[in-house]
């Protein structure tokens, strides 16, 4: 299991990092051309910034694999909210399915990573 998570923080700190990256230097890629105003490209790169963040916390996970589990358990919580936000955004017929459940991929694949205990960290 050891293997499976560092692989699975790896994907996602680089896959955040990478994508906060893009967004915060051409934050028109995230928007559609007529949505893009100073507000809207102020606040991707808002959300850039804190998703490059969060894919440096993945790959502190990798490299304090041991000590991992409350920035795990953070990490969870972020991309369960985000999740929630993606499927009611589809609910409420604002978004395709493929929106939420991309988003749902980095949730369902920490919560089966998730060290149950302080000592499962190290395992």
């Amino acid at each position: 299991m050891q293997v499976a998570s560092k692989a699975i923080y790896a994907i996602l700190g680089t896959i955040f990092i990478v994508m906060g990256l893009a967004a915060l230097f051409v934050p028109g890629l995230a928007l559609p051309s007529d949505a893009r105003s100073p507000l809207t490209i102020h606040l991707v790169r808002e959300q850039a910034a804190f998703a490059v963040f969060l894919g440096l916390m993945a790959c502190w996970c990798v490299r304090h694999f041991e000590q991992r589990r409350f920035v795990h358990l953070a990490l969870l919580l972020f991309s369960a909210l985000f999740s929630v936000i993606h499927w009611v955004e589809f609910l409420n017929g604002h978004r395709h399915l493929l929106s939420p459940a991309l988003n749902t991929l980095p949730f369902l694949a920490l919560a089966v990573t998730t060290p149950t205990r302080q000592k499962d960290a190290a395992t």
